[in-house]
């Protein structure tokens, strides 16, 4: 059952004039939350805090965060908790009230249903068609206009197929739909660099940071994919998958995935 609040009340309605309704205007982190303890929570907290200095938003107290998302979450074994910051209401027009008065949502979902042996096995993703349009001013920010995912999801139904692999208008690898993307070879960690479009994840930022004497961002072109040694993806909520498949590009889950997955347990 979802429990949530709006601006601190027990409540699941906001103004039909609220702009990130309107123009996707605002922020939101997903967490995992296990037994009242958000992984990764400061990791979580430091990037929205980030991303509203960047818009212009004011930041919320980490302290009034962490006590929503702990009373949404309550009495839950293991939850998925959202926080939601818009820029709150304003009339018609992109022009921005200022000072902004933003609102916010914290909301917790059941977990999601188990995968299984996939995180042993691995998943099979495929190349979308769509291409994610190149906007640096925005680049990183996990902020509320997720269409371009939304439409990549909907290119296919099968359930054989559990990832979407994005470029952007270049060609370039950006990521998968709902997660950070790592190529393997000879052992050093690839991912691709965000500074043009896409989210840089809280797991992958916590993988660059674990790993980083193996690690490296950069531009990660198409015809790498079949060059790799391993792919994986990565979601701080799902965890750490081994890829398998990729179109007609085939892997074996192998040894640095191994690592990678085995140092998530013990987070």
């Amino acid at each position: 059952m979802l429990e949530c609040l709006v601006d601190g009340e027990i409540s699941d309605r906001i103004s039909a004039s609220d702009r990130g309704l309107h123009y996707g205007d605002g922020l939101f982190e997903t967490m995992a939350v296990f037994g009242g303890q958000v992984r990764f929570w400061q990791a979580h907290i430091d990037r929205l805090g980030a991303g509203c200095e960047q818009l212009g938003l004011p930041v919320t107290p980490q302290a009034v965060l962490l006590r929503e998302v702990q009373t949404v979450s309550a009495g839950q074994r293991r939850c998925v908790v959202k926080i939601i910051i818009t820029r709150g209401t304003s009339g018609r027009g992109y022009a921005p009230e200022t000072p902004a008065r933003t609102n916010r949502i914290v909301c917790s979902y059941p977990w999601p249903p188990d995968s299984g042996s996939l995180v042993e096995t691995g998943i099979r993703a495929r190349v979308c068609n769509l291409r994610l349009a190149i906007q640096p001013a925005l680049a990183g920010l996990k902020h509320l206009n997720r269409l371009e995912q939304v439409t990549a999801r909907s290119e296919w139904t099968e359930q054989t197929i559990h990832e979407g692999i994005l470029l952007d208008r270049e060609d370039y690898v950006v990521c998968a739909v709902s997660s950070n993307i790592f190529l393997v070879n000879s052992g050093q960690l690839m991912t691709p660099r965000l500074d043009r479009c896409g989210v840089r994840g809280v797991l992958r930022g916590a993988i660059l940071n674990a790993f980083r004497e193996r690690c490296e961002q950069r531009r990660i072109s198409l015809d790498m994919l079949p060059e790799a040694e391993e792919v994986f993806v990565c979601n701080s909520v799902r965890g750490v998958f081994p890829v398998t498949r990729i179109d007609h590009w085939e892997y074996e889950p192998g040894p640095v995935t191994r690592e990678v997955q085995d140092w998530l347990s013990g987070q």
